[in-house]
């Protein structure tokens, strides 16, 4: 319970680990009851200032408090009266003790009380049920049933990355508690120095253009350890997925350009929603201009180039390079590929959703969770056969439009940004052709070293000499060095045989844009036991360097194939 304005206390916890708060409000009224007498026969329990009353020690099974907590329990109004005295008096008691010239900074106090229930009240009503209460007043808010939902959210300093926090937190607090909960609901900076301070929408509005232009993005740092690719904790990454922001908010579509929300999503997260809606905002804009092309509008192709789409999702990879967050360069991967080749599917399905609620009152009781901002990553992204577009035997669609990642994969070197960036780059080879044609010129080399190996030892020993020296040349990602008796034998001419033979088939079966080539590639990878110069001529044919190891391969085509394997789909609920 803070003093007046929030001056003097500060709030329990460190700065680093506690950066923001929830606001409760009081009740104004208990009705016949005194605040005394609401507070004894609830059991609100409060501690004054300096006191450590550690409640998850401090309670026995019936929920009786022991260890002496109970005797130095005070009143709401003695708090009240103490907070009082150190905002007003220079000499003051903490605990008993008199401080002459008083502290510049006053320890936490402790309330503990029942909380949910009533939301705030705006305009008359509560914000969460849309329930009327005459006069603005807050009936419903009692220390027996809960003093109600956040009336604010509060951050301790005003620091970059605090005050990303805060926007994090009111977005984890909406997906938790409802957007009608959260929306203006409002924040608060709160230091002992200068009290309670508004964090106003102007400021809002300016953190968001410096964290898009001249911020360098960052992840939660205490939850970033455990949501990586090798490391992922559940609820570190269910706290992760809560605390995306949602791009479609007022503040960011009047101050922020396209690449700029871009930025955000890859550097800071955002919701698959929202993220989608930026993507088919530029795939729009994109068609909009070859349609001007067809029309024979050379002048206005001139002064627009037709690959939004692709430069916006660069710049949210690069964002997620920058902090390093391989969820959210997965993410803009496999939404991207979605957009590109679906667009229509998901407009169709989005035109259909809206036709719903205009037209047919029933559409709720079915539960059409396509597109919505509750439930989007489970509705949209399906790889299995539900929804009403699985019911068709539609093909896979074929590789998006090429991204140019090869700046971005040399600026890392995280094992899962390796994988989100080699998958574009597959994508990319499938796309341009390039991988047929280095496919063919592999096959034709290995089928000439076969030759050659087949008729002399020297030759393979020689070859195997080579090998080494390339492994500590150029350190090659493998993880042994080539077997000597692999080449004395035999081995190495059967394993490059039939690698040859696997790439031949890969490229040879079927449509090459399609997942049968990815499974053909993944299957031959998942093979490779000590592979040397089958991994040197893999990555050669996708078009990737010599970091990405057999591991590296497997993740880069496991995540190609999720891309082409996504489907715009709905699903509906019994």
């Amino acid at each position: 319970l803070l003093p007046a304005n929030g001056l003097k206390m500060r709030c329990f916890g460190s700065l680093k680990e506690f950066t923001v708060g929830v606001v409760f409000a009081l009740p104004s009224t208990y009705g016949d009851d005194t605040e005394s007498e609401a507070i004894r026969t609830t059991k609100t329990w409060a501690w004054p200032s300096g006191y450590a009353a550690k409640t998850e020690f401090n309670i026995d099974e019936r929920g009786r408090l022991i260890n002496g907590r109970e005797e130095a329990l005070v009143s709401l109004e003695e708090m009240r009266n103490n907070n009082h005295d150190y905002v007003t008096k220079i000499d003051y008691k903490i605990l008993g003790r008199t401080v002459k010239g008083g502290l510049t900074t006053v320890p936490y106090n402790e309330v503990f009380l029942r909380v949910g229930g009533i939301g705030r009240i705006v305009g008359g009503k509560d914000v969460g049920n849309g329930e009327k209460h005459r006069g603005g007043n807050d009936k419903g808010r009692t220390l027996a049933k809960g003093v109600g939902l956040p009336v604010a959210l509060f951050v301790r300093s005003a620091t970059y990355g605090h005050l990303i926090t805060l926007l994090r937190t009111r977005a984890r607090c909406a997906n938790i508690l409802g957007n009608e909960v959260m929306k203006d609901i409002p924040l608060l900076l709160i230091t002992p120095q200068h009290g309670v301070r508004v964090f106003t929408n102007a400021m809002e509005k300016d953190l968001l253009k410096i964290a898009a232009r001249d911020l360098n993005p960052f992840q939660n740092t205490t939850i970033a350890y455990k949501t990586t690719m090798e490391n992922t904790g559940e609820a570190q990454l269910q706290q992760k997925m809560e605390e995306l922001l949602d791009l479609d908010d007022e503040n960011m579509q009047q101050m922020l350009t396209p690449e700029e929300r871009a930025r955000i999503a890859g550097g800071f997260g955002a919701t698959d929603e929202s993220t989608v809606s930026l993507l088919m905002e530029a795939k729009r804009l994109d068609n909009s201009l070859d349609v001007d092309v067809d029309s024979n509008n050379v002048h206005a192709h001139q002064n627009h180039h037709n690959n939004h789409l692709q430069d916006i999702v660069n710049e949210g990879l690069a964002s997620a390079v920058r902090s390093s967050d391989y969820h959210t360069a997965r993410q803009l991967l496999i939404l991207y590929s979605l957009v590109a080749t679906q667009a229509d599917e998901i407009d169709d399905l989005k035109t259909r959703d809206e036709s719903n609620e205009i037209d047919n009152a029933t559409a709720q009781k079915a539960r059409i969770t396509h597109i919505t901002k509750e439930n989007f990553c489970d509705a949209v992204v399906k790889t299995n056969n539900k929804g009403e577009l699985q019911k068709h035997t539609i093909p896979a669609p074929p590789p998006p439009p090429p991204l140019d990642t090869d700046r971005l994969r040399s600026a890392t070197n995280s094992d899962g940004l390796l994988a989100v960036l080699g998958a574009a780059q597959v994508l990319r080879a499938m796309q341009d052709g390039g991988a047929k044609k280095r496919v063919y010129e592999c096959v034709s080399a290995i089928d000439e070293w076969v030759d050659h190996g087949q008729n002399s030892v020297a030759f393979r020993l020689a070859s195997w000499r080579d090998q080494l020296a390339a492994q500590a040349d150029l350190k090659i990602a493998m993880k042994h060095d080539s077997s000597f008796m692999a080449f004395v034998s035999n081995k190495a001419i059967t394993n490059r045989k039939q690698f040859a033979r696997k790439l031949e088939n890969a490229v040879s079966e079927g449509n090459f844009q399609s997942l049968e080539f990815l499974k053909a590639i993944n299957e031959i990878v998942s093979k490779m036991h000590s592979p040397c110069l089958r991994l040197e001529l893999l990555q050669f044919v996708l078009g990737l360097d010599n970091r990405f190891s057999v591991a590296h391969l497997a993740r880069s085509v496991e995540l190609a194939i999720s891309c082409l394997s996504m489907r715009a789909t709905t699903t509906s609920a019994d």
